[in-house]
């Protein structure tokens, strides 16, 4: 067995599920059966110091936003949460001197929150770009989360600056044609979807704003428990599969998606990938078919998307061959799928 088979899949403070629970709530939808579905217990935040796996969030947000019928749930969620209930993050990022400052402390610290999710902050010559990347998980699973992630982080400067900030640009790595309107009028920018990655842009004036929450006394103060929290944290590496699942999820649009391809961007070779998935108990058709399965059932449910666009976001040459396989997996057409309104659930993974 291999040092990444042995070490343990990401976790989280599970933030994002407490908030979705008791949005849940609200609305009187019972959480039980669906914390139970996500393989979440019930009992699981009933110790503040518990934490949960990240993939048990992803699907659980995923879920949540099934049963309270909202394609925008994400975002709509971190409209209505309070950045202060993550703890000790919130608190450490809101005492820099300027946005600059936390967004780097930002980075430095996530992994308090959550293991899984990597911030890097890269400046250009006129902005500044924070991508977000996720490690030993599925992106493609953890589209609500991820637009829950982006818009809390814009709220939280909006808050720590004291001002309505418009970023420069919002770019995320799924697709999406509905409530386009929505996003646009919580970022007051141009939102980008089916991007190469995750990230938020904001201009070098906007970096350099000092923040009325700025406490250099206490920023001294948290830093040492900070780094203690962050160093009893692991830094995500998670199965070969969901690695292999990320990259093709990014190249699938492009017909890029080939093994040598893939490999390559893994820094491994086509040998070594192979063999790296056998001891995981699969092979690299079987991942990109099986994710083309879950992309396809996501996809459907978006009636904006039309079959040659899914095809297209599915690395197909067309919609024929996207037919015959959308055919083989659930044994009818896209069309009389999307008719049923219910669609089978993705593969779990």
């Amino acid at each position: 067995m291999t040092e990444d088979a042995t070490r343990p899949a990401p976790t989280v403070s599970g933030f994002a599920v407490k908030c979705a629970i008791a949005a849940l709530r609200k609305r009187n939808i019972a959480t039980g059966p669906l914390l139970h579905r996500a393989g979440l217990s019930e009992h699981a935040f009933d110790n503040p110091r518990y934490r949960i796996s990240a993939i048990g969030q992803i699907k659980f947000l995923e879920y949540a936003a099934e049963a309270m019928d909202d394609a925008a749930f994400g975002l709509h969620l971190a409209e209505q949460s309070d950045p202060r209930e993550a703890g000790l993050l919130f608190y450490v990022v809101s005492a820099a001197r300027n946005l600059g400052e936390a967004i780097a402390l930002f980075a430095r610290y996530n992994r308090i929150v959550n293991e899984s999710a990597q911030v890097k902050m890269a400046r250009q010559t006129a902005s500044v770009i924070v991508e977000v990347s996720f490690v030993g998980v599925p992106r493609h699973r953890a589209r609500h989360l991820t637009e829950f992630e982006v818009a809390l982080a814009v709220k939280f400067i909006r808050e720590i600056t004291g001002r309505h900030i418009r970023p420069t640009r919002i770019a995320f790595a799924h697709a999406r044609t509905a409530d386009l309107l929505e996003f646009e009028r919580f970022y007051r920018c141009p939102v980008e979807f089916g991007a190469p990655s995750d990230q938020m842009e904001f201009s070098n004036e906007t970096v350099a704003l000092p923040l009325i929450t700025g406490d250099p006394t206490l920023l001294e103060t948290l830093r040492p428990f900070c780094d203690e929290a962050t160093s009893a944290r692991n830094t995500a590496i998670g199965s070969v599969c969901a690695s292999l699942e990320n990259e093709l999820h990014r190249l699938l649009p492009h017909g890029q998606a080939q093994a040598e391809t893939v490999a390559k961007a893994l820094a491994v070779s086509v040998r070594t990938l192979s063999r790296r998935l056998s001891a995981e108990g699969t092979t690299f058709a079987e991942v990109i078919d099986q994710l083309r399965r879950s992309l396809a059932l996501e996809y459907l449910k978006d009636t904006n998307f039309t079959t040659a666009q899914i095809s297209w976001l599915l690395g197909y040459e067309g919609s024929t061959s996207f037919n015959h396989a959308f055919k083989r997996w659930t044994g009818r057409s896209p069309s009389a799928a999307r008719k049923k309104k219910r669609l089978p659930a993705p593969a779990s993974t």
